[in-house]
């Protein structure tokens, strides 16, 4: 299997559309990113990321991970006023950032937009063939987990494990990029 992300302008980005998170305090904001899976690769709004509470930081889950995950929707902050948007925001993740990540813990029936995921080369060769796919979200579902880069791979295959999402939409981000919208289910 090899994962490609969803080719975007930028950086993940992420809307909440209902997620209860917000309101019943489910959200993680104090701890750092885990600098060996952030050597190179930024923290982006959108990805689902393990939170280990003993050493106090994120990173990426892995299949047999117990740890719990959690959704990355931290506020942005424009560094330059020549790149302002949503998708010029992400976070070092090397510990340089004044701003630790804000998480949210899933539950059945949250529902978020998100521009990033990745998918299998081998089921969906390109990102038309994925936003093709999306077309026939009402005959042929797609799902969604968490995966080893911390963007939720997508498929046509339901998740057996872990954290289980449903692709309820094709949409788009508010700059016009393409997206998707999630609902977390269980079985």
């Amino acid at each position: 299997m090899a994962l490609q992300r969803f080719v975007i302008d930028g950086y993940g980005q992420v809307e909440i559309n209902n997620c209860a998170f917000r309101r019943d305090g489910r959200i993680e904001a104090q701890c750092t990113a885990n600098t060996s899976n952030f050597k190179t690769a930024k923290v982006e709004n959108g990805m689902i990321l393990a939170v280990d509470n003993v050493k106090r930081e994120v990173g990426f889950a892995a299949a047999s991970n117990t740890l719990p995950v959690a959704l990355v929707y931290s506020a942005e902050h424009i560094y330059d006023e020549r790149t302002p948007g949503l998708k010029n925001f992400a976070l070092n993740g090397d510990g340089s950032e004044e701003f630790l990540p804000r998480l949210g813990y899933l539950a059945v029936g949250d529902k978020y937009t998100t521009n990033c995921f990745c998918y299998d080369s081998s089921e969906y060769s390109d990102n038309s063939a994925f936003l093709s796919a999306l077309d026939a979200l009402a005959t042929t579902p797609i799902y969604g987990t968490i995966s080893t880069v911390g963007a939720p791979v997508v498929s046509s295959s339901a998740p057996s494990t872990g954290l289980k999402m449903r692709v309820i939409r094709k949409t788009t981000m508010p700059d016009g990029t393409d997206a998707v919208m999630f609902q977390v289910y269980a079985d």
